[in-house]
């Protein structure tokens, strides 16, 4: 599978499943300050997709999530 989202979706429930212990609602470690909009849950199943895929380099990473990903992933972006 060549979807990156598609990946992302199915890394996001294993992080949920083996993270829900660790993690509040919205996935996050709980921790002082402002809560983001794309929580801890979302990066590491983000960072597991893109190994899955062979995306070794964070910039295209990057972007291929403003490219071919914006509508999937816009709330990384501020628009």
């Amino acid at each position: 599978m060549h979807n990156l989202k598609a990946n992302f979706d199915k890394m996001l429930d294993l992080c949920k499943q083996f993270g829900k212990e660790f993690t509040n609602e919205q996935g996050n470690i709980p921790r002082c300050g402002v809560v983001p909009r794309f929580s801890d849950l979302e990066v590491i199943a983000l960072s597991l997709a893109a190994e899955a895929l062979s995306i070794d380099s964070e910039n295209l990473l990057f972007i291929k999530l403003s490219t071919d990903y914006k509508d999937d992933f816009s709330h990384l972006y501020n628009s």
